[in-house]
């Protein structure tokens, strides 16, 4: 089910031409939905005092109809609320698109945070006081004579990341959030990945957030800026700490009380994508939903899955019969078929844990679900080797090409016994579907540092070790060790005549993964995977057809 191509310069606009709008194969019916009849209002430029005087920047586009009040959604980020109402598909246009929900009755209000463009006070980067900035203003859109009380939060990234951070606040007038690519833990999936820093995309993320607003001369106070991007890059804090988690969703889903739906994209593996499962897992009873999609056309601006929202938000923002609530909780979008399926729990219920061994000779590794002959594979990690910017060395496993399709659905755990001749290395694990022309299709990656291997098994689930990041455990040089490294999860039908393919490296290729490229350690190494039963192998979650 490939979409054609949408027309790049329609997205603004009252039917943004971006795909997918819903996470369902068929258009759903929906007895009740808000039309688009209304003009658009600009009030910008409005200056509003938060709890400690602090002033924030934002603009209101509501629909012009005095006397008559509507529900608003709120969007904050320090990308410059002008951006977003302009056209450029740059990664920062995320608050989504004024022209879709106004005329549908909706006010929607971007808001500069403190810091950032215009605003007063020091960038908080989600910190403490950025968090009572969103209830704040929440409150006071709820209070505004065109806002009929009722308020929600529109967006992607950062935008979406407020979102759950803005709900943990508990302020009475959010009746309800819809948060897309939504990291929730700072440390664990956007500066570090299993340790490792995530040097590409904190360079690119800090460089955009430096030049709008260090270059437009509407921040006098970029300082706080500067401080943080010292801090990150500079790996002022390299083990999870309070710096990440007082920023960080995670340590308080648990506050959450308000109707959510969480969602994000198969591919977007390299940062976002743990955050919408991790937040569906760690919410309580509430009332939610989630929707892991296929990569929007085109990515940006966001507009996908307006459509869904719209639905969302006419129920619990209007009240209207929009039937949201209706069938299963969960809808994925299964790779390789090209399917949305509806799901009822995460993971799977009928998940088959099933192991596949590591195995075979250098350049003709295997992949198989019968253990191997003990044996194993060693190559040599030189970083001053001109091989490192591709990634390389790597080790290569690939299964015998399926005798029917197989179905991964789910976490992904690999089990690696290592060792090596360095008292620390990196692992960076990529598995991918190969076709039987030889073409490959990348579906995931994992990543650990070896001296953050220890894992705590009280916080630990099936297939998800949790790393507590808090100490590190040096090599014994040549000593094997099992590491546990969480491979972040996937959907893909591999079909008949395909082959499961994994690899493994010691390094990031700097050329081939710019935007996401970790900062491996500079140390030689001769680095050795055991092979055999009981030793390398990793965990794939099964789904019977």
């Amino acid at each position: 089910m490939r979409v054609t191509k949408p027309n790049p310069y329609g997205i603004r606009t009252v039917n943004p031409t971006v795909w997918p709008q819903y996470p369902y194969d068929e258009v759903p019916h929906t007895p009740e939905q808000s039309e688009p009849c209304y003009t658009i209002q600009n009030d910008w430029n409005q200056a509003i005092a938060v709890r400690d005087g602090t002033k924030l920047l934002l603009d209101v586009y509501r629909p012009y109809q005095p006397g008559e009040k509507f529900p608003a959604l709120c969007s904050f980020s320090p990308y410059t609320r002008q951006l977003q109402r302009e056209s450029p598909p740059i990664g920062q246009n995320e608050s989504g698109i004024s022209e879709f929900w106004v005329p549908r009755g909706y006010a929607h209000v971007i808001i500069d945070v403190r810091g950032a463009n215009g605003s007063e006070g020091d960038w908080q980067m989600w910190g403490p006081e950025e968090q009572k900035d969103l209830a704040d203003i929440i409150e006071w859109v709820a209070e505004q004579p065109w806002c009929n009380g009722n308020v929600g939060m529109m967006g992607c990234s950062y935008f979406g990341m407020t979102q759950n951070l803005a709900a943990e606040q508990q302020p009475p007038s959010l009746k309800a959030i819809f948060p897309y690519d939504c990291a929730t833990d700072l440390y664990r999936y956007v500066y570090f990945s299993g340790g490792i820093p995530s040097d590409g995309f904190t360079r690119i993320w800090f460089s955009d957030v430096q030049f709008l607003n260090f270059r437009g001369g509407r921040n006098p106070n970029t300082a706080a800026m500067t401080k943080h991007f010292e801090t990150v890059l500079g790996l002022k804090y390299p083990l999870d700490g309070p710096y990440y988690q007082e920023r960080s969703a995670r340590p308080n889903l648990h506050k959450i009380k308000i109707p959510a739906y969480f969602g994000c994209h198969w591919s977007f593996y390299n940062l976002h994508l743990w955050g919408a499962f991790n937040a569906w897992q760690d919410t309580g009873n509430i009332t939610k939903r989630m929707l892991i999609g296929p990569t929007p056309v085109p990515v940006r601006q966001y507009a996908n899955f307006h459509k869904e929202a719209l639905r969302w938000y006419d129920h619990f923002l209007k009240g209207m019969d929009t039937r949201v609530l209706e069938g299963a909780p969960i809808h994925l979008w299964i790779e390789g078929e090209d399917l949305w399926r509806d799901e009822r729990e995460w993971p799977l219920a009928r998940t088959k844990w099933t192991e596949f061994y590591l195995g075979g000779s250098p350049g003709r590794g295997t992949l198989t679900d019968t253990p191997p002959g003990d044996g194993e594979q060693t190559l040599t990690y030189d970083p001053t080797s001109d091989r490192w910017i591709w990634g390389e060395p790597k080790w290569v496993y690939r299964s015998e090409p399926l005798d029917r399709p197989l179905e991964i659905t789910g976490p992904i755990q690999l089990n690696l016994v290592m060792a090596s001749t360095a008292v620390d290395t990196d692992w960076i694990v990529i598995l991918q579907d190969e076709a039987p022309d030889g073409s490959i299709r990348e579906l995931t990656r994992g990543w650990l540092r070896s001296s953050h291997r220890a894992v705590d098994p009280k916080k630990s689930r099936p297939n998800q070790p949790w790393y507590p990041h808090d100490r590190i455990d040096l090599l014994t040089p040549k000593k094997a060790e099992e590491l546990a490294i969480e491979v972040i999860p996937t959907c893909n039908l591999f079909f008949k005549g395909h082959r499961i393919r994994l690899e493994l490296a010691n390094c990031d290729s700097l050329a081939q993964n710019n935007m996401y490229y970790r900062r491996t350690l500079p140390l030689a190494a001769q680095n050795t995977i055991v092979q055999g039963r009981g030793k390398s192998r990793i965990v794939f979650p099964v789904i019977p057809r």
